[in-house]
């Protein structure tokens, strides 16, 4: 009945637009079709509006009643009872303030409630993905959307399945810095890609390769592992400043070793050996006491959580 005129060439009784805003602000379907049918209407009886409006009749007077408590509708004659629909202005007025009113409301008890209950820990709510496929569209879609400045790590297998966008992102003019462990898969004319070179050959059974870390626009970010190299869990936000800088600070700090050991390598395996395996092996007493530290070849021997790359 959008648009329908009743005889004589009045206003439109129903407008289907009118009633669906209407039902979006809290009305009725009736209450929305009742006051519809009255805007710009004379005073009508509620036969009247019931023919017009197609609201039951046994319903019509019960629905006129709470469009009046709410004051979208007045009485104006008792007998027979007539009424008139209170101008859309002024409703929509009144609405606007008692919704303020109530979410002030809202806004207090919240408050209150945080104020009294200081030692219950509120949940961070991150995404998961349990599945490789799930990981890379997940990292895809947060790289898609990134503008400015980027981080990522993980070896060049994983990057590979993220060429795409990550090379998409430098085009459009994203500052990228990538961590590759491994051959890296891309270049970048915006960025750079940082091989991870200082633990060539060993892989950590929780460390490294079997990891991807990205960071996007200082709020979005993603953090995968697989430990034992196939069973993959990842979380991930659209929008976590705390989640961001946490992976951020990781990258930033690997990255930030690989240059001191490209500055100062051979001073670095001479002291910590082959891989740097003594920063994770010695003791942090050992330092102090100047202890020797064992060859490459003698930690691989006591270690065997860790293995050499084939």
């Amino acid at each position: 009945m959008t648009g329908s005129a009743p005889e004589g060439g009045g206003p439109p009784a129903i407008d289907t637009r009118v009633t669906a805003a209407l039902t979006e602000l809290g009305f009725s379907q009736y209450e929305a079709r009742t006051y519809a049918g009255l805007i710009g209407r004379d005073p009508m009886t509620g036969y009247a509006i019931a023919k017009e409006t197609l609201v039951p009749q046994p319903k019509v007077y019960e629905t006129l009643g709470r469009l009046v408590e709410r004051g979208a509708v007045l009485q104006v004659s008792g007998s027979p009872a007539k009424f008139v629909a209170v101008p859309p202005d002024r409703v929509l007025s009144q609405l606007e303030r008692t919704f303020r009113q109530r979410l002030a409301t809202v806004e207090l008890e919240v408050s209150r409630m945080r104020r009294e209950s200081t030692d219950v820990q509120e949940l961070r709510l991150l995404k998961e993905a349990r599945s490789w496929i799930t990981v890379v569209s997940a990292a895809n879609s947060l790289i898609g959307r990134a503008t400015d400045r980027m981080y990522v790590s993980g070896h060049g297998s994983y990057l590979d399945a993220l060429a795409g966008e990550i090379q998409a992102a430098d085009r459009r003019g994203v500052r990228i810095d990538v961590l590759c462990f491994g051959e890296p898969p891309f270049s970048l004319h915006n960025g750079v890609v940082i091989r991870h070179s200082s633990t060539d050959g060993i892989v950590y059974r929780h460390h490294q390769a079997r990891h991807l870390a990205i960071t996007c626009d200082n709020a979005a970010a993603l953090w995968a592992l697989a430990p034992e190299g196939d069973k993959w869990e990842a979380v991930w936000a659209d929008s976590d400043p705390l989640l961001t800088a946490l992976v951020k600070g990781f990258i930033r700090h690997d990255i930030f070793s690989q240059r001191m050991f490209r500055d100062f390598s051979a001073e670095m395996v001479a002291r910590y050996g082959a891989g740097l395996e003594g920063l994770f092996d010695r003791h942090p007493a050992d330092a102090e006491d100047g202890a020797a530290t064992p060859s490459g070849a003698e930690q691989e021997a006591a270690r065997p959580g860790r293995r050499r790359l084939a």
